[in-house]
């Protein structure tokens, strides 16, 4: 019997072990596994929440709270608050403060912000995810237009002139960063008349739908660590065609494939006082495959890295 019992017990114990030594808690390093685990299950859980929210709010353009979207403000308030749930608690698994109001983190590894995004979520218009337009919101600063900051004015009127009657669709969205080169490449494909229709008299076209890709280039690219502050300098803008949207008529291809010198003449308006088009955006998250990104005004823009965002 006690030869059966130790036989037993060797096959629960490794050799050379003793059963009090089985029977001490684990190690530190193994609870430290266990916990980063824990963490990289929540981290996925987050994300694949951004992008099911993502999907609800049509890239989160059913998200803003202005006149114009009164009603749709009681079905946007619910999902507004949603994403910045997920948001904060996505980012505060990544450790570090900032000091200062900044809407920043600091960055462990800048290396990882290069490569190809594409933009799957915003709290505002998905154009502003271009330098072209951070340029503009940094230009007019905190200036007012009655109770509301002109920059959100100007952004709106934008949108209204290229939007209204669903006479403009933006379809992908995206960036090329390269932080060792100090560039940046943006581009949001535009669709024209994509929906000019008489349904009651018929399904034929009333006006041909064309659209391209406006590109935006950006030089004098930096990132600041510690504020985790991404600043950069407008260089130029050109159209392109995109793959998949009919070419422009008429005399319209005369301004495809052309580069327009926005530096150059930003440079030249009387009221830039010879400024450079200088813009910044602010790294809240960052990993191998996400990113979130903030303006200065706090309003986010989510990515994923993807292969190549040029060729697609």
């Amino acid at each position: 019997p006690t030869a059966a019992r130790e036989m037993s017990l060797s096959s629960r114990v490794p050799v050379g072990r003793s059963l009090a030594a089985s029977r001490r808690p684990a190690p530190r390093a193994s609870v430290r596994c266990v916990a980063d685990a824990v963490t990289a299950v929540s981290t996925e859980t987050l994300k694949r929440k951004i992008l099911r929210l993502s999907a609800l709010t049509d890239r989160g353009q059913l998200l803003f709270q202005q006149k114009a979207y009164a009603p749709l403000d009681d079905y946007g308030r619910k999902h507004r608050q949603e994403i910045a749930e997920a948001v904060e608690a996505l980012v505060a698994t990544q450790s570090g403060n900032v000091a200062d109001e900044s809407p920043g983190r600091p960055v462990a590894n800048a290396s990882l912000i290069n490569g190809d995004w594409e933009c799957v979520l915003a709290t505002k218009q998905l154009f502003r995810s271009s330098p072209f337009f951070m340029a503009i919101q940094d230009a007019f600063g905190e200036a007012m237009f009655g109770e509301r900051k002109s920059s959100e004015v100007f952004f709106r009127l934008h949108e209204l002139q290229v939007k209204s009657w669903g006479a403009s669709t933006v379809g992908r969205v995206a960036q090329r960063i390269d932080l060792e080169n100090g560039a940046m490449e943006s581009y949001f494909d535009t669709i024209l008349f994509a929906l000019t229709v008489i349904p009651i008299f018929g399904w034929f076209k009333l006006l041909p739908t064309f659209g391209g890709r406006i590109k935006t280039y950006a030089d004098e690219v930096t990132l600041d660590e510690k504020t985790g502050k991404l600043s950069l300098v407008l260089d130029r803008t050109r159209v392109e065609l995109a793959e998949g949207i009919p070419k422009p008529p008429l005399v319209l291809p005369w301004f495809l494939d052309r580069d327009y010198p926005v530096k150059f003449v930003w440079r030249l308006l009387p009221w830039n006082k010879g400024r450079d088009p200088a813009a910044s955006t602010y790294v809240r998250y960052l990993d191998e495959d996400f990113r979130i990104m903030a303006d200065r005004d706090g309003e986010v823009f989510v990515y994923c890295r993807v292969e190549d965002a040029g060729e697609a």
